[in-house]
């Protein structure tokens, strides 16, 4: 396996993403989400590419979303809005791909990684792969707001985005969230083959098909929630002088993440 944190390979007509940083479970650096930018743009270009693949090195994890390790946060209104603005514009990039994207999460896909996983048209999950929205529990949103578009139970959707919890394979499947589950030494394999399938149809049809699909959603209002809760995701950052946001921001930014980490999901531990 290469040293670089992203890897990108055309099997045929088929690209694959490999988000690799297993030894941080694929944590998403500033770095690495430039680079997703650049290979979705490469990606998007080429005729040669029917369908994409998403997956993540090692066996723990998918992603954990953002390295919080050490992380600073910008410092004035217009550097934390262009943060904001760049990681949502970039995920969203998934969405607006011409062709088809299937993710194969094996282990956690929580927070940014959550929301890779979710927007791609298909999602695959390994058993024991777990899926959640943590952020909330340190004074932050996601991304952006994807699992009430792709669900069939939303009372459980709201407790899951206002508790931090996460899900197994199996919960996530019967929420309507994944379409399927299966032994973490399947998973690649039956979401290449399922690649390939795609990538056997005329390309033009396809994408006219997905087209489709993503104005049906967006024509009930996908997106508009999708700048809301942008905005609401500034909003949130950048505020100041909330005691619980300022103390576990202060435990992320020192590079403490033990001592972030019990702050942070410690109490619910407990319960």
């Amino acid at each position: 396996m290469t040293d670089m944190p992203l890897t990108y390979t055309l099997d045929g007509n088929v690209g694959v993403i490999t988000l690799n940083r297993p030894d941080k479970l694929n944590a998403l650096t500033p770095a690495m989400m430039q680079e997703l930018n650049r290979l979705l743009d490469q990606i998007n270009s080429d005729d040669e590419v029917r369908c994409l693949v998403l997956t993540g090195a090692g066996e723990r994890a998918f992603s954990v979303g953002f390295d919080l390790d050490g992380l600073q946060m910008p410092e004035t209104t217009p550097e934390l809005t262009a943060a904001v603005e760049a990681n949502f514009r970039i995920i969203l990039k998934i969405w607006n791909l011409r062709i088809p994207s299937i993710a194969a999460v094996n282990g956690y896909a929580v927070a940014a990684g959550s929301n890779l996983a979710m927007i791609c048209d298909i999602t695959l999950a390994a058993e024991g792969a777990r899926f959640g929205e943590p952020e909330i529990r340190h004074g932050a949103l996601s991304p952006l707001l994807l699992l009430p578009w792709f669900n069939g139970n939303p009372k459980m959707i709201h407790y899951l985005y206002y508790s931090g919890d996460t899900v197994s394979a199996q919960e996530a499947l019967g929420l309507g969230m994944i379409a399927r589950v299966l032994p973490p030494e399947q998973l690649l394999a039956e979401a290449m083959r399922m690649a390939r399938r795609i990538a056997l149809v005329p390309p033009y049809a396809v994408r006219m098909t997905k087209d489709s699909l993503r104005r049906t959603y967006e024509s009930m209002g996908f997106m508009n929630a999708q700048y809301q809760h942008k905005a609401n995701d500034t909003l949130v950052l950048g505020s100041v002088g909330i005691p619980e946001k300022d103390r576990l921001f202060g435990l992320m930014e020192s590079g403490d993440m033990k001592a972030f980490l019990e702050a942070r999901d410690g109490p619910f531990k407990r319960m």
